[in-house]
């Protein structure tokens, strides 16, 4: 069952879908957090997919555009990483605290998992375990490697393709240590990175899984970062299902 979702914050309303299976019981749910300048649905219907194949089984899933995103309130200049974090942790308050959650998954794509350690690292008590999709560890790297081309704060904005980025984008992130205490988070975590990731490199998905004791890491051949492959996308689905329920 896809139940449409809103969800106020002091800055504007989250717009999502909440994925709930039919079962009288108490089930898991998995908490999504989309990637830089991605959406609730993702790539190719990434998260969409992967919400109904949960459901399917008896697990549940919740996924909000950001503000900036999507069909969340606010322009894209609006979101910073920060924002999102904060963001992302009303997202798993409210998650928790369903009626029939049994335990609680939080899992991020590419910036998105980047945010969810973040948010594993503050709220380790309240998360039962930790997915990442080829998570964004080097944002503040890639800001600072590319610093020439982001403008300051007086000449306006990056056009993203028709998206607007704010420079306090990057003043956010090069404040920030993305890597800082991310070892606080000592439950299961299961790491998922494509070969032919153009975006994030393999190496940072590698640095995660040393970085996280308690870690699987799993390679897939020829594919990218959205893993825009139907033979790919079913192993990751199942995949990920297997580290849930085990």
């Amino acid at each position: 069952m896809q139940i449409y979702q809103e969800l106020k914050t002091d800055n504007g309303t989250l717009r999502g879908y909440l994925h709930q299976p039919d079962v009288n019981k108490k089930v898991p749910i998995v908490v999504m957090y989309h990637g830089f300048t991605g959406h609730k649905g993702e790539n190719n219907f990434l998260f969409t997919q992967f919400s109904r194949y949960l459901c399917q089984h008896d697990i549940a899933s919740i996924r909000f555009d950001f503000l900036g995103s999507g069909e969340s309130d606010q322009e894209f200049s609006y979101m910073t990483f920060s924002k999102e974090v904060d963001e992302a942790k009303l997202i798993l308050d409210y998650a928790k605290n369903l009626p029939f959650v049994s335990q609680v998954i939080v899992m991020g794509l590419s910036m998105g998992g980047a945010i969810a350690t973040q948010i594993a690292k503050d709220k380790t008590n309240e998360i039962d375990k930790l997915i990442l999709w080829a998570p964004a560890g080097i944002m503040k790297e890639i800001v600072e490697e590319r610093g020439s081309q982001i403008p300051s704060i007086d000449q306006g904005y990056v056009d993203l393709g028709g998206l607007e980025l704010s420079p306090l984008f990057a003043k956010d992130l090069l404040q920030l240590d993305l890597w800082k205490d991310i070892e606080k988070f000592r439950k299961p975590v299961s790491i998922h990175h494509g070969t032919n990731d153009n975006a994030i490199p393999i190496s940072v998905s590698e640095k995660y899984h040393m970085i996280y004791s308690n870690s699987q890491f799993m390679v897939y051949q020829d594919t990218d970062h959205t893993f825009t492959n139907v033979k790919i996308r079913k192993e990751l689905f199942n995949n990920n299902l297997q580290f849930i329920i085990e």
